[in-house]
This record gives C-alpha cells, sequence and structure tokens, in this order.
C-alpha cells in the first residue's frame, strides 16, 4: 500500500519563515499545477519529486496566514475529485481548525478517501481523531466494511488489523446506541461481506436492540468466516458460567467500579500513572528479580493499573460482584478505552468484552434473546 502524501506534520509549529502571502486565486492555481496526479502511477523518483513540490505547496499555503485558512475551506468544499488532494487537505486543515464546522468538513472530505492512494492507517487515525471531538463519524466507520480483505498496517505499533477490526476502533467508539442503529442499518446491505460484518460488530455492542435484532436476523446462517459465527455466537448464546472462576473475588463491587472509574483515558493521564503508581510497581518488581512466570502472575494478580488487560484477579471480581445496573458503566469504560489505534486500546476493548459477556452469562442478561 502507498504511502500518503501527509507532508502538513513537517510543517505545524514555530520556527516555519513566512513567506510573503499568496493570494486564495494563487493558492487554487498552484493546487491545480501540484495536485491532480495518481499515486500508483508514479516511480520512486517521480514520487520524491512530487513530495517535494506538495511540501512547497503546504508550505506556501501556511505563509498566507488566516486567509491561507479560508482558502484552502473553499478549496476543500470545492474540490470533488481528487482525492489525494482531498486527504491532504483535509489532514492539513484538522491541525490547524478545531471548530465544529471545520471538523465537520474534514470528516465530509475524508469520506471519499481512496484506499490505494492514501494509507488507510492514516484514515483510521483520522477518522478515530474526529470522533473523540463529537464529529458523528458513522459514514467513515461504515466506509472501512466495503475492503472486507484489507490489511491495515499500524507501524508504529507493528499492528495488522483486518477490516473488521479496524472498524471495531471506529464503531467501538462511538456512543453505542448509535453505533448499534448504524450497524443495523448496514445488515441491509447489498453486499454479502458488509452484512456479515455488520452482524458481527452489532454483536460486540452487546446493547438490547443488538440482541433483539440479531435474535430475529435471518442473515445468520448465511455467515461463511467461522470467526464471526463464533463470536456472534458467544455473545447471543447463554453459556453456563464456572462459580469457580469467580469465587473469593478480591475487589468488592465498590471498589471494581472506583478502580474503573479510576483508570485513565488519555495520553496525559497514561503518563501521570506511570510516572507515580506504574514506577513504583516496576520498582517493586525489579527488586523482587522475578522470572517470567512469576511475573505474569503477579501482574494477573494485581490491581490494575493502566487498564483491566492481564488483570485476572480483577476480571474476576468485576464479574463476580457487578450487577445489571453496572453493564452500561463496562460499555462506556470499553468505549472509552480506544483513545488511539494502538495494540494496547484493542487489548483493554476486548478485555472488557469478555467481562461483559461473562456477566452476561452469570446474571443472564437479554434472556429473551439469547439461546439456552
Amino acid at each position: 500500500m502507498a504511502a500518503a502524501f501527509l507532508v502538513w506534520t513537517m510543517m505545524i509549529g514555530a520556527g516555519i519563515a513566512r513567506a510573503q502571502a499568496a493570494s486564495c486565486t494563487d493558492l487554487r492555481a498552484q493546487k491545480d499545477k501540484v495536485y491532480g496526479f495518481h499515486l500508483t502511477q508514479l516511480n520512486e523518483a517521480q514520487i520524491d519529486a512530487k513530495s517535494k513540490e506538495i511540501d512547497a505547496y503546504w508550505k506556501q499555503l501556511q505563509g498566507a496566514g488566516p486567509e491561507g485558512v479560508s482558502c484552502l475551506k473553499e478549496l476543500l468544499t470545492s474540490e470533488k475529485t481528487d482525492h489525494i488532494f482531498q486527504f491532504d487537505a483535509a489532514s492539513f486543515l484538522f491541525q490547524l481548525d478545531k471548530s465544529p464546522e471545520s471538523l465537520n468538513l474534514v470528516k465530509d472530505a475524508i469520506v471519499q478517501t481512496d484506499f490505494q492512494e492514501t494509507d488507510p492507517a492514516n484514515y483510521l487515525s483520522l477518522a478515530l481523531e474526529l470522533g473523540q471531538r463529537g464529529v458523528n463519524i458513522q459514514s467513515l466507520a461504515a466506509r472501512l466494511l466495503l475492503f472486507p480483505n484489507a490489511i491495515i498496517h499500524i507501524s508504529e505499533h507493528s499492528l495488522d488489523l483486518d477490516s473488521d477490526t479496524a472498524a471495531l476502533f471506529l464503531y467501538g467508539s462511538m456512543d453505542s446506541a448509535k453505533a448499534s442503529k448504524s450497524l443495523i442499518t448496514q445488515l441491509q446491505a447489498q453486499e454479502p461481506f458488509v452484512r456479515a460484518a455488520a452482524a458481527h460488530l452489532l454483536a460486540e455492542e452487546m446493547t438490547e436492540e443488538a440482541f433483539r435484532t440479531l435474535s430475529a436476523w435471518s442473515g445468520l446462517a448465511d455467515i461463511k468466516e467461522d470467526y464471526r459465527r463464533n463470536d456472534i455466537q458467544s455473545v447471543m448464546k447463554y453459556q453456563a458460567p464456572d462459580p469457580a472462576e469467580f469465587a473469593n473475588p478480591k475487589w468488592t463491587r465498590e471498589q471494581v467500579l472506583q478502580v474503573i472509574a479510576g483508570l485513565p483515558h488519555t495520553r496525559k493521564e497514561f503518563d501521570e500513572v506511570m510516572s507515580t503508581r506504574g514506577a513504583e510497581f516496576d520498582r517493586q518488581m525489579r527488586e523482587k528479580k522475578p522470572s517470567q512466570e512469576e511475573l505474569a502472575k503477579a501482574v494477573g494478580e494485581s490491581e490494575p493499573i493502566y487498564g483491566i488487560a492481564d488483570r485476572t484477579a480483577f476480571q474476576n471480581a468485576a464479574v463476580a460482584t457487578l450487577k445489571a445496573e453496572d453493564f452500561d458503566t463496562l460499555r462506556e469504560a470499553r468505549r472509552r478505552a480506544l483513545y488511539n489505534i494502538s495494540d494496547e486500546s484493542l487489548s483493554e476493548y476486548l478485555a472488557y468484552t469478555q467481562v461483559m459477556i461473562r456477566l452476561l452469562n452469570r446474571l443472564d442478561l437479554y434472556k429473551d434473546y439469547r439461546a439456552h
């Protein structure tokens, strides 16, 4: 997959010399000269030369100051066919202006992204950031369902995501009611692979509307992929729990809820916890010099610091002590866990998912819609 021309990251910040401001007419004319290409048709030397042209163009636009930003909005609003420009311009605007009007303009631009020309990892990250700022990203999430064979590589975390998992980051970060409604609509899609992915993701939502819809949906038998069928069945079919798994919980219900409420969900919060409680836990482990097995056991039995993933004893306590009215709290904590595109966020989301499934079975929630 070709890398996107995201050159704007080199320009944001102090220290950029401001050239003589260009007019919007100049910027429009220069944009027509620089863009209008197809990345897949360029060789390596041409890509390098084009990158330099694009770099110079965005420096020129930023040098125009507020007038340049206004011009950028006009260019982005009027552009309908050059998807490389749309994504580059939307990414640049996102860095400069986070007003609701601009954020929605960014969303409308990138929903047309061509994944043959732009790295879908950049699309996914920008879409998640938009959602975290209150933008309705249902259309951005739905677009990922149209590429069933896509593998999205997140280089920063050496993480490869299939299309279902990539879409999960977006649907999973939404309000559950809105995500469920959007996915229910996708169950009527023309493409069978879209319907299958939507059913898979809808089951993960575990809302009453999701259970009601899937229990009556006739398309479950048509899903061919074992991993999708198995995941849906784990949610839709009651499985008698093993009481031994959550006997003698180490935390009370109140303590479980308090710990969950205090977990970090932003980079700043993570840094603060890492420098305090995280540093203290690391110090204790260094002093004890545990083996890998002993370290894994210590982590599994300890109180969560960064999240509940790998905290087996805490997860068991949550299943043992939480009540039906706490299910929404778990769902919200799971949603907030997807604060960035990383294996850590995904592991945390999946850990909450397993706790929710186990609590479903212990309390036999939504029993009218689940198979017994």
